[in-house]
């Protein structure tokens, strides 16, 4: 999972790859999606995109050991 300290390293290297090569970040700004505070829009997006493949729910995370580490779910929901 992508711990908050190095939030930008912390993609598998074959996700890190597609990200750089589709230009996700790039995607994100031109659509509009734009952040203020906290969290940045690419950490929300990998994050998000990472629990599809573990498997995984915004409920479940949140429930876990770990769960200060990420952002509260109003951010998700304010992000999608």
């Amino acid at each position: 999972m992508i711990d908050r300290n190095s939030q930008y390293n912390q993609l598998p290297n074959e996700l890190n790859s597609i990200f750089s090569e589709l230009e996700m970040n790039k995607h994100l700004r031109q659509v509009g999606i734009k952040k203020s505070l906290g969290f940045s829009c690419s950490y929300l997006f990998q994050l998000v995109f990472c629990l599809i493949f573990q498997h995984k729910n915004w409920f479940t995370l949140l429930d876990s050991r770990k769960a200060d580490q990420f952002p509260a779910k109003d951010a998700v929901y304010r992000f999608s």
